[in-house]
């Protein structure tokens, strides 16, 4: 009997030693040409005061705008609705845009109805991305891989409640010059 423990002690030690991380599958979002946001409708809720999720951007996200100032603009790639408010007076976002032949990965804030964006890096085609986005009482924090984190300061006003999910959105006044495919597996 007490060998039958000791052979089993490495297995229940594994099992209490390691914190579970739950994976949702990676999900395709589309956004078809000629629309801002795929047609699958996503509603959901931030649970905790992390977002994390993992990325792919295939070829697809290599495109090109049809006004050529709209080539700066950052379209949105996750994120959440901040305050008990809606997300174009508080929110936090990752953006994402195709501009120089890269992918650039932007934060993409609104805070008391300002619009507050700030680089973070480029990313490759066709590789996992993990992107974290924390919220404080003070600020949010967002962060790809292991690189540096981007501090943009949350809005002073903010009250405790909802905070609804954003999801995939191309573009602010032009809609997508073509299909843009980007895969997306959320983590807790």
């Amino acid at each position: 009997m007490k060998l039958a423990i000791l052979h089993m002690l490495p297995i229940l030690l594994s099992l209490i030693a390691c914190e579970p991380q739950w994976e949702e599958p990676f999900k395709v979002y589309k956004i078809e040409k000629g629309t801002h946001a795929p047609v699958i409708p996503k509603i959901g809720s931030m649970q905790s005061e992390v977002l994390m999720f993992t990325a792919i951007f295939d070829e697809s996200a290599q495109y090109k705008t049809n006004i050529e100032e709209n080539q700066h603009d950052v379209n949105k790639l996750m994120g959440f609705s901040d305050c008990n408010s809606m997300h174009h007076d508080n929110s936090a976002r990752f953006g994402w845009r195709w501009l120089d032949d890269q992918l650039e990965i932007h934060a993409y804030c609104y805070v008391n109805g300002e619009r507050i964006t700030a680089f973070i890096g480029t990313v490759d085609l066709n590789q996992k991305v993990s992107y974290t986005l924390q919220l404080t009482s003070t600020q949010y924090t967002f962060q790809i891989n292991d690189e540096e984190p981007v501090f943009i300061k949350r809005g002073d006003l903010c009250d405790i409640g909802v905070y609804y999910m954003l999801y995939p959105y191309f573009g602010g006044n032009e809609v997508a010059p073509q299909d843009i495919s980007i895969q997306i597996q959320l983590k807790y």
